[in-house]
């Protein structure tokens, strides 16, 4: 058994390698290699906090595979939400003329998003659950699975060392809306004939017994709709396909026009509805425009927003500042989505602002509006009696919810050492007829996107940003001859560290400090810089117990 010397990988196994989605809710990346060449399954983002100042999108770093530079024979997408699709344009950028697979609604949504990177090179290769095929070292099966958005597939991977399941995100709806269930009978069968590794959606491994049928919630829908007198707004993820085909179905029932609000919205729906994922006919949808012109009787809207994003037309709604949407009494919004983990505060904010303007709001915690995407415990159970694995890694979700599944693997008769849980950056190798084992893992880290910008914003780049926010900013411009003595006094100015109108005589104190400590310690630029630095920094601190960032300016005569 050989061990893998730091920056190479073990070369008697099947290593796989974890770039997101363990310990997290998103940004869902993982590689699995043998002899140079490698499958990835997905390639998703997370989107930023309130610890991101000015990031919009955080992405899996590949550094480590690209230092590698394995063959890649193919990315395989197990569905179209973002965080396992939303990072395949920038992975391109890396890896470019990838192979991707996945199936018709998930490709139709990555194509979508690539229009919006021109220049991006990718093979793409449609697949339907029940197929199988030959994929460069490895033969790639995929399953039917059920989850929040339609076309889902996991995927069975056979090499040299045995057979890996990836389930993507997955439950066990028993009447979904396109009655497409999870195939038990076919990893089943995959159990059968037997499972070395399996890698599965762990999100709600915490939450006891099981989730209920999406169909559930068209009943609520239904009734919010019969009894509102005024507008209804409904805000859910422009993916979840089945859920908008339900709002479809409610408003149109109730002699309401629909109108799609929000990019993403405005975008998904018609490519789900050529690809025959949504129905609904174009009478029956109406420009935001011209909704405002008829009865509120008549209208539902179908907005983006569910997770509090600041610029989304919800919020926008809720804060009165929506240009075609004004929130008043009588509305009913309807919140048919679920909290994504660190989101509350955002979300709180929003459903407080719409009160404030009057509307009545439906959410999970009042009324059946939501059910999740993800298995519950007793499902994860079920699974694991069927697929029977003989080793077992938690994928996607926090590390809470890792550990409970993994507890659950051993329930269902995973050996203890066979169960890992890993990290954002683990690695384990599948050797075959040995099982699992830990091996020297990476850095992993992460990518952020900033306008036009990818990778430039690190870690100092987010101290300083979130610095600036909470302290403030002083610049002090001062202007000196050749050898460095005063020409004129040192002006300054600040910004989010005080209310100047309040203390107006603290910037001319500052000068004034500024000044003396120059005169005693004239010099070149850089004593210059240090000297205001050292004095401003002491200055504010000992005044306001503050600690703003000091932007020495300074100018030879």
């Amino acid at each position: 058994m050989s061990e893998a010397q730091p920056g190479a990988l073990p070369t008697d196994g099947t290593v796989i390698s974890f770039y997101g989605g363990l310990g997290e809710i998103g940004a869902n990346m993982c590689s699995i290699e043998r002899d140079g060449h490698a499958i990835i399954v997905d390639i998703g983002v997370t989107f930023p906090d309130a610890t991101h100042p000015g990031v919009d999108l955080i992405l899996p770093n590949w550094e480590d595979l690209i230092q590698r530079a394995p063959t890649i024979d193919a990315v395989v997408l197990t569905h179209g939400h973002e965080d396992h699709i939303g990072a395949v344009p920038f992975f391109l950028r890396d890896f470019p003329g990838t192979k991707v697979y996945g199936s018709k609604l998930t490709l139709g949504l990555l194509n979508a998003k690539l229009d919006e990177h021109p220049g991006s090179q990718l093979e793409t290769y449609e697949v339907e659950a029940g197929e199988s095929l030959p994929v460069g070292h490895w033969d790639l099966e995929f399953v039917a699975v059920n989850h929040s958005i339609p076309d889902s597939l996991a995927v069975a991977i056979h090499g040299p060392d045995g057979t890996i399941v990836h389930t993507g995100d997955f439950r066990m709806d028993q009447t979904p809306i396109d009655n497409r269930t999870t195939d038990l009978p076919h990893l089943a069968q995959l159990g059968d004939q037997g499972v070395d590794l399996l890698l599965a959606d762990s999100t709600n491994a915490c939450r006891p017994g099981f989730v209920p049928s999406e169909r559930t919630v068209g009943a609520t829908l239904r009734r919010q709709f019969a009894s509102a007198h005024g507008r209804i707004i409904v805000t859910t993820f422009a993916s979840h396909i089945h859920r908008v085909q339900q709002v479809l179905d409610a408003a149109l029932e109730s002699g309401r026009k629909v109108a799609f609000v929000g990019r993403s919205m405005v975008r998904n729906l018609p490519i789900a509805r050529d690809l025959g994922y949504v129905h609904y006919e174009d009478t029956d949808v109406v420009d935001i425009e011209e909704a405002g012109k008829l009865p509120d009787r008549e209208v539902a809207v179908l907005c983006t927003g569910s997770q509090g994003e600041p610029f989304a037309a919800l919020s926008l709604m809720s804060a009165g500042t929506h240009r075609f949407i004004s929130v008043e009494d009588g509305d009913t919004v309807i919140m048919a989505c679920s909290q994504i983990p660190g989101n509350e505060a955002a979300i709180s904010k929003v459903i407080n602002g719409l009160y404030r303007q009057g509307a009545r709001v439906v959410y999970q915690s009042h009324e059946h509006v939501h059910v999740s995407g993800h298995s519950s415990a007793d499902e994860l159970l079920l699974f694991h009696n069927v697929v029977r694995p003989k080793a077992f890694v938690p994928v996607h979700g926090e590390y809470r919810h890792l550990v409970a599944h993994a507890d659950l693997a051993r329930q269902a008769g995973v050996p203890d050492e066979q169960v890992i849980v890993c990290a954002d950056g683990d690695r384990v190798v599948l050797r075959s007829g040995q099982g699992i084992t830990r091996t020297l893992g990476f850095a992993p880290g992460r990518t952020m996107v900033d306008g036009l910008s990818v990778g430039d914003v690190g870690p100092n780049v987010l101290r300083a940003r979130q610095r600036l926010s909470a302290e403030g900013v002083v610049i002090v411009a001062v202007r000196t001859d050749r050898d460095g003595n005063l020409v004129e006094r040192p002006e300054i100015m600040q910004q989010g560290l005080f209310f100047e109108d309040e203390h107006p005589e603290l910037i001319s104190r500052a000068e004034e400090v500024v000044a003396k400590a120059l005169e005693k310690r004239a010099g070149s630029r850089n004593v210059a810089e240090r000297t205001i630095h050292q004095t401003m920094a002491q200055f504010w601190r000992e005044i306001l117990g503050r600690k703003p960032v000091i932007v020495p300016v300074v100018m030879e005569a």
